[in-house]
C-alpha cells in the first residue's frame, strides 16, 4: 500500500473541474485509489465521490493507493497534485 498526504493549494479547492481532472488521472491505474479528508473517504476514480470530500484550500488530504501498479500510481498522483491542486 502506498500513502501520501497533500495540502490543497488552489483557492477554490477540489471543486468540479479539478475533481474531473483528478478522477481521469486516477482512472489510468488499476489500483484502488481513495482520498480522505477528515473522516470522509472518496473513490478517486469517481468525480461525484471526490466532490463529497469538500476539500478546500489548506486542507490536508490523504491518498491511499493499493494494487498492482500502486507505486506508479502514487508517483503520478503526487506529480498531478503538485501541478494541478
Amino acid at each position: 500500500m502506498e500513502q501520501f498526504d497533500f495540502i490543497v493549494q488552489i483557492p477554490v479547492g477540489i471543486h468540479a473541474r479539478p475533481a474531473m481532472l483528478l478522477s481521469k488521472e486516477a482512472a489510468r491505474f488499476q489500483s484502488r485509489i481513495q482520498i480522505q479528508n477528515g473522516p470522509v473517504k472518496a473513490n478517486a476514480k469517481n468525480m461525484a465521490s471526490l466532490l463529497t470530500l469538500r476539500a478546500y484550500q489548506g486542507d490536508n488530504v490523504h491518498f491511499l493507493i493499493e494494487g498492482e501498479d500502486e507505486q506508479e500510481a502514487a508517483e503520478a498522483l503526487r506529480e498531478f497534485c503538485n501541478n494541478n491542486l
